[in-house]
């Protein structure tokens, strides 16, 4: 088995941590079958700072967030849409909200069901919030050292679904994945052209609230 990536690997910006994970792997502790999982990474996105509105902390610290504030090499696992669980290696901390979401995994061993999206890989890895702030080098969730093979080529792209974060936020080439990979998810990169017009549509319904507001005082 590979050995853990050290913690200095993760205290680094998320752009380069996000491209080198490729290749790496996600292991957990085994289950009661004495059975540890483990995935290969092929797809990341990279999150990060106050000033990137895609980034969930992006307005500041909360207890949902509390992980992503804290040191590198740890985990960050949240609830979204009350449904997924997201996994993310906290980077370049703490103090400010730096991530990698991991997006989707090649299996290794002892993983059942689709792991090609986020919410999909934790629940093959049976990642829940019990492994949110997990120690990613000696912790029951871990990420191993590795690299792609030498006949895989590293493609780019928009982030998936962040359109709602405003045109320059969901333009940014934040996401890595082995390009000929089947195990790569099947989101949809954003487009900017959305972006633009999600944002214009949240201005044109903030106005007409407001405007109603005003109408009945």
């Amino acid at each position: 088995m590979p050995p853990p990536l050290p913690t200095r690997f993760f205290d680094r910006h998320p752009l380069t941590v996000a491209h080198e994970l490729l290749g790496c792997e996600v292991w957990v502790r085994a289950d009661d079958a004495g059975k540890a999982r483990r995935g290969r990474i092929v797809e990341t996105e990279a999150y990060g700072g106050f000033d990137d509105r895609a980034c969930h902390g992006h307005r500041g610290e909360t207890p949902r967030m509390r992980s992503l504030f804290g040191p590198p090499g740890r985990a960050l696992v949240y609830l979204t849409y009350g449904v997924h669980h997201m996994l993310n290696a906290v980077a370049l901390g703490p103090g400010e909200p730096y991530c990698v979401l991991i997006r989707a995994l090649e299996p290794v061993a002892n993983l059942s069901g689709d792991t090609r999206g986020p919410g999909l890989l934790t629940k093959a890895l049976g990642v829940d919030l019990s492994y949110d702030g997990a120690h990613l080098r000696r912790g029951a969730l871990r990420m191993l050292a590795g690299a792609p093979r030498t006949d895989e080529s590293i493609a780019v792209s928009t982030r998936v679904g962040v359109e709602g974060a405003g045109p320059e936020d969901a333009g940014r080439p934040w996401r890595f994945y082995l390009a000929d990979n089947p195990y790569v998810s099947r989101g949809r990169p954003s487009s900017v052209e959305r972006a633009a017009r999600v944002v214009a549509e949240r201005a044109v319904r903030s106005t007409l609230r407001s405007n109603r507001r005003g109408g009945s005082s």
